[in-house]
């Protein structure tokens, strides 16, 4: 997982200042994947729970994609973005019940 995410950092850091569009890419991906990860860590072992969240989190942004090949406008820069901002998801977010 890290390894993932030190590649899409070091793909993205050629783009200079971070447009609004992919802030919310990363901040919708971001979100889905710690909430699921948290949720799933009341069933799941820590280390399932994330890579389930970051699989929910990345289905996600993998779908919006597709949409956008079809209806809008895709771009390879919004999906290493929602990939990353599922993997921070994942990996940060712990609150405790």
């Amino acid at each position: 997982m890290r390894i993932i995410i030190i590649g899409l950092l070091l793909s993205l850091s050629t783009m200079g200042q971070i447009p609004q569009d992919k802030l919310m890419h990363f901040s919708t991906c971001f979100m889905v994947s710690s909430t699921s990860t948290q949720i799933l860590l009341m069933k799941y072992p820590p280390k399932e729970a994330r890579w389930l969240g970051f699989g929910i989190g990345a289905t996600v942004g993998i779908g919006k994609e597709v949409w956008d090949m079809r209806w809008g406008h895709s771009s390879e820069k919004d999906l290493y973005v929602d990939i990353l901002g599922a993997a921070v998801g994942s990996l940060v977010i712990r609150i405790k019940f």
